[in-house]
């Protein structure tokens, strides 16, 4: 297969030079003046106050688009813009105005909202958890599996912007519980086409077990700059990640603990145990395009002197045309040039100044006062090329070949500075896209060269066959993976030096199928807004895992997992359905554990009142997971690992939610966990769990406000 791949590229570069021909576009386009040129296909799209910043004006504009094919604008033509900084990619695309319709849980907790991975968690809001669903991406783990990826990664992406008028979002959120969210987001052009942006959450609660409290700070900035002629491109993040987490090692007995009156008087396993998390990650982007972009007519006119005429006279004047012809599009040209450099610094310290718990009998401690301290450095540049030189909205380049090299070092620290660990790899890639019409085949090679990881390797390939509204995906993959360096050090409580493991094996094969309702002046009538169903086939060797006794173990058997992913939105008038169901099965669950099945639905209604002043949403969200012998958490070690004592799941989390907006303004209020206290009143026996000895958290009520200013 690996060959196979491999062939795939090169074939791909070479048809291309026979079809690129016949399907190059015009260079020219039609002069846009109208700030709101895409409105009429958007369905917030009002035509009695098309200015309107409350309404997601252009929801899917082209790119960078000027005024004039002549003459570049110098910003973007809607207010605000914001879209992902995608790995190697040399344009700005996929631009989006931020959400300003959040629904359901997307206020309180993204984490539990419909569209996102179905998650167990040690409980509450931004803690610890661990994906329900198989996570084929083995290559996109650099140190160690993350117990809060979601939260400082995938909620915070790489998010950059451009804006003719300052944007700001303030958000605050409390709670019955003590519970705290502030959320602020500000990003302005402080120069034409140069812009700046900042991202600020904070997650803080006492918790309501005994030493179960959270302190947690993701700040981001960012900035993006390209110049008037769109050939040079420059982006720029930084992330700084603080998280406090008082860890408890859940409660001592799974039985009992719903016997006292109160979750404070429930004895734990650790009475003050902390871990804290500081991370920071740097990354700068530059792009140079070699390619000239624009042709250029300008006319202007001049005054001719005469002095014999008469001084009453209009002058006289001419019509001068100056033109540059830019050269025709080509699919081969010198193309872009980029280089990308990033820093990352991962570092957990553990303490406990009562280190007598359970978690700590197969390891060796010497007194009662433990501390433990693991930070990993990552450097890197990537220097690469590719020939996708033309903006997007002019022409689109049916053939684009990308190439490169990744050279990488990587050091991890242990509290002795003793003991340290260093390794250089040296990672070339390749990719290669072909587009015809509605066709669109896209390859992509790596391999890493290094000490530990000489001969790793990814292949995949993706073929798409777009309709418009639809769209049919089939994908392979195949790669090896050396383990995460944890895996062979520790210098910790539990102490390993393991030499030499074999590399974790996965071969993929996947089709999606996606249709979106285009967006249309009748948006409100019933029918299917969307669906997606996702078929994998996924076989996956040599695993590595944490055992019941706190050390690395790799199976030596393979398991085949199947998984039927599928999502859906539904609209019935003002009645709305979102559901998202998965099915997946393991062949060997010594290899991959996984619940069965998986749910998250979201039935609400969406409403006008009091002269469309203000907008209602109200509805119930429903969470649930078959039973499994889920993996646990070990705060001492900072992972999870494998146990066969208790199982968690077959139980059913109910959520009601409210939210009103009032043009830039939105409340929200959650009732959590809202069948507890029925249950309670019926008589029913409690045994929810979360993840094993750490059980769900009682009904309680979140509430909070947010507001946008554009100004």
């Amino acid at each position: 297969m690996r060959k196979a791949l491999l062939i795939l590229i090169a074939c791909i570069a070479l048809s291309g030079i026979s079809v690129a021909q016949e399907i190059i576009r015009s260079n020219t386009s039609t002069t846009r003046r109208n700030n709101n040129s895409n409105a009429p296909n958007n369905p917030l799209y009002d035509p009695e106050n098309p200015n309107n910043p409350d309404s997601a004006m252009n929801n899917q504009p082209e790119g960078i688009v000027f005024d004039d094919d002549a003459i570049p604008d110098s910003v973007l033509r809607s207010r605000v813009f914001s879209f992902e900084r995608c790995l190697r990619d040399v344009k700005i695309r996929h631009l989006e105005h931020p959400n300003l319709l959040p629904t359901g849980l997307h206020c309180n907790d993204p984490l539990s909202s419909v569209e996102q991975t179905p998650y167990a968690s040690l409980g509450a809001l931004g803690q610890i958890h661990l994906p329900l669903t198989f996570n084929p991406e083995l290559s996109t783990l650099t140190f160690a599996p993350d117990p809060l990826s979601y939260y400082r990664y995938k909620q915070h992406p790489f998010r950059l912007f451009q804006t003719q008028t300052p944007y700001t979002l303030l958000g605050y959120g409390s709670s019955l519980d003590k519970d705290y969210q502030i959320h602020i987001i500000h990003t302005q052009n402080i120069r034409p086409r140069w812009n700046v942006a900042m991202l600020y959450d904070l997650i803080s609660r006492d918790g309501l077990y005994t030493n179960s409290g959270l302190t947690a700070h993701y700040l981001d900035l960012s900035t993006n700059y390209y110049s008037k002629d769109a050939r040079y491109q420059m982006q720029a993040t930084f992330t700084l990640n603080s998280i406090r987490q008082g860890e408890n090692g859940g409660v001592v007995n799974d039985t009992t603990c719903w016997d006292y009156s109160r979750e404070s008087g429930v004895p734990v396993n650790m009475y003050s145990a902390q871990n804290r998390w500081h991370d920071i990650e740097l990354n700068i982007h530059q792009s140079y395009n070699t390619v000239r972009q624009f042709d250029r007519i300008r006319e202007y006119e001049i005054t001719i002197a005469d002095s014999t005429s008469d001084s009453t006279q209009k002058p006289k004047t001419k019509t001068i045309s100056d033109t540059t012809h830019a050269p025709k599009p080509l699919a081969f040209n010198t193309g872009v040039f980029a280089l990308d450099l990033s820093y990352k610094r991962q570092r957990r310290n553990f303490y406990d100044n009562q280190a007598k718990s359970w978690f700590y009998n197969y390891g060796v401690v010497d007194s009662t006062l433990f501390f433990d301290s693991t930070a990993h450095h990552q450097l890197a540049a990537e220097l690469y090329w590719t020939n996708d030189a033309y903006m997007q909205h002019r022409w689109a380049n049916p053939v684009v070949i990308t190439g490169g090299i990744r050279p990488q070092i990587d050091i991890v620290r242990f509290a002795n500075p003793e003991n340290k660990i260093s390794e250089l790899n040296v990672s070339p890639f390749a990719s290669a896209r072909l587009h015809i019409g509605k066709f669109l085949l896209v390859a992509n090679a790596e391999e890493t060269n290094g000490p530990r990881r000489l001969g790793d390797y990814k292949l995949d390939g993706t073929l798409s066959l777009d309709f418009g509204s639809s769209k049919l995906q089939i994908s392979a993959l195949s790669e090896a993976q050396s383990p995460n360096i944890i895996y062979y050090h520790n210098k910790g409580v539990y102490n390993w030096d393991i030499t030499s493991y074999n590399k974790i094996k996965l071969q993929r094969i996947a089709a999606e199928y996606t249709y979106h309702e285009p967006d249309t002046q009748s948006f409100r009538r019933s029918g299917i807004e969307s669906f997606k169903i996702n078929l994998s086939s996924s076989l996956l060797s040599d695993n590595i895992w944490f055992d019941s006794k706190m050390r690395p173990t790799q199976g030596n058997a393979s398991a085949l997992i199947l998984n039927a992913d599928i999502y859906g939105h539904i609209r019935m008038g003002w009645l709305h359905l979102r559901t998202h169901q998965i099915i997946q099965h393991s062949s060997n669950n010594d290899v991959v554990r996984v619940p069965l099945f998986a749910s998250k639905n979201s039935l609400y209604a969406d409403f006008n009142l009091f002269r469309n002043a203000l907008r209602a949403q109200v509805g119930v969200d429903l969470r649930y997971h078959t039973k499994f012998y889920c993996d646990a958490w070990n705060p001492v070690l900072g992972a999870f690992y494998r146990q066969d004592n208790v199982e968690v799941g077959n139980y059913f989390i109910a959520d009601l939610w409210l939210t009103l907006q009032v043009k830039r303004a939105t409340i929200y209020l959650r009732a959590s966990h809202l069948n507890a206290p029925i249950e309670q009143l019926a008589g029913l026996k409690r045994n929810y769990f979360s993840l094993p000895h750490y059980p769900y958290e009682n009904f309680t009520l979140y509430w909070g406000l947010i507001w946008r200013f554009f100004d």
